[in-house]
């Protein structure tokens, strides 16, 4: 298997237009597009992949956001959190507006059913992990979860529903701002002990890191400090 770091940058590619089919709010901060190709035609994917999503209004430069659907799905899912202009003028389309989207893109996924998976997750960056995890395999899977608060968790009961109705799937919240409600929920961030812990439960598994630069970067350096091999992690990180 080959290791991935991926940057979202812009890419040269072409956009398609699609239309905003449904929004709901996720969190606080988080809102849920649902996007419908105009022409009808979904664009193929694999779980794990983002797309870029263009404004022309707002500017020239494109923004990446992560899949959250999959590929059995008719519609193209995002989640979007409100920081910054471009953020809030895409979590500011209403139904029936149009947005600029390119091809699926990305390398951030698993190549076999099978390897066990530790995904590493802080805030937004649990997308990918989404995805995946709903589009299912047999590979057993733990999700280490940060984020600053319980009411600010993306996904949280769909991920919850998730653990439920799959046995290889297991989710551990941490909670970095507040004492956290949620049950089992570790009220700090994700620290070294804890990833000894994913590698002796999950020996042969190979890691999957998503956040922003400085959470993946502190994580990767944790996983070579316990001697994981450069080969078993995967990143992907976004400012």
């Amino acid at each position: 298997m080959k290791r991935y770091s991926i940057m979202r940058l812009r890419m040269n590619n072409e956009y398609r237009p699609y239309i905003v089919y449904a929004k709901r709010r996720e969190t606080p901060t988080v809102v849920e597009l649902s996007l419908e190709p105009q022409d009808g035609v979904r664009p193929d994917f694999i779980p794990g992949q983002f797309v870029n999503i263009s404004l022309p209004e707002v500017g020239p430069e494109a923004k990446s956001y992560t899949i959250a659907s999959t590929p059995l799905d008719e519609l193209i899912v995002v989640a979007v959190r409100e920081a910054g202009d471009f953020s809030q003028a895409l979590c500011g389309r209403k139904v029936g507006e149009e947005v600029l989207l390119s091809e699926p893109l990305g390398y951030f996924y698993p190549e076999d059913a099978q390897t066990p998976r530790v995904f590493v997750a802080g805030g937004i960056g649990v997308m990918p992990f989404v995805s995946i995890a709903r589009a299912g395999s047999g590979a057993s899977t733990i999700l280490l979860y940060s984020n600053r608060a319980a009411h600010d968790v993306p996904f949280h009961a769909m991920l919850s529903e998730l653990e439920r109705e799959n046995k290889n799937f297991s989710v551990k919240h941490f909670i970095t701002r507040e004492n956290s409600p949620l049950h089992g929920a570790v009220n700090g961030r994700i620290g070294p002990e804890h990833l000894a812990r994913a590698l002796q439960d999950y020996p042969e598994g190979n890691f999957f890191l998503c956040g922003s630069i400085i959470f993946v970067r502190d994580m990767r350096l944790v996983l070579k400090d316990l001697f994981v091999p450069e080969e078993r992690i995967y990143t992907e990180s976004f400012f």
